[in-house]
């Protein structure tokens, strides 16, 4: 049985809001000036803290038990990601789209598969399971990866900047 589930989020925080059926079911809320974030999806509640310069890992901490529940690692040199749940399950997250089309899916290659889509600040998500930390995680990662891209772009641009107006 596939789920869909759509989302929006907030260009200037990166929050998300997830909907079903048109009812807000869940609420990514990342922290100001730092990736990491709250997460509240049906009667799920996870905390994402990043770990590391790059943030290459995050942990992933259920908020109902205080436990480590996974582990995203990440790929600095490709938009590829695996979360290792505690149970010992790996999923790969990886980005699918061509150049404007923001596409994005997580699956463990068996017998899980979500697939994500994004056009400006909205999009949704096709899953064929009800885990919601998978659900989560696989916008948590690309909102990772989006800010990095602005990052090396803040740092790119005056870089050049300078050496053109050095010539």
């Amino acid at each position: 049985m596939s789920k869909l589930i759509n989302w929006k989020s907030n260009w200037l925080s990166g929050n998300i809001q997830l909907f079903a059926d048109g009812i807000q079911k869940g609420i990514v809320t990342f922290k100001t000036w730092r990736s990491d974030a709250e997460s509240m999806f049906e009667d799920k509640n996870y905390f994402f803290s990043n770990v590391g310069f790059w943030q290459s890992k995050t942990n992933v901490i259920d908020r109902k038990t205080n436990e480590l529940v996974a582990v995203i690692t990440y790929d600095s040199w490709k938009s590829k990601a695996v979360i290792s749940l505690k149970s010992g399950e790996q999923y790969e997250w990886k980005s699918t789209g061509v150049w404007r089309q923001a596409q994005w899916t997580l699956s463990n290659y068996k017998d899980t598969h979500i697939a994500y889509s994004a056009s400006n600040n909205c999009g949704a998500i096709s899953s064929d399971t009800d885990n919601e930390l998978l659900i989560i995680a696989g916008l948590f990662i690309k909102q990772i990866y989006n800010k990095r891209a602005i990052v090396l772009f803040a740092c790119i641009i005056p870089i050049i900047t300078v050496s053109i107006n050095r010539h």
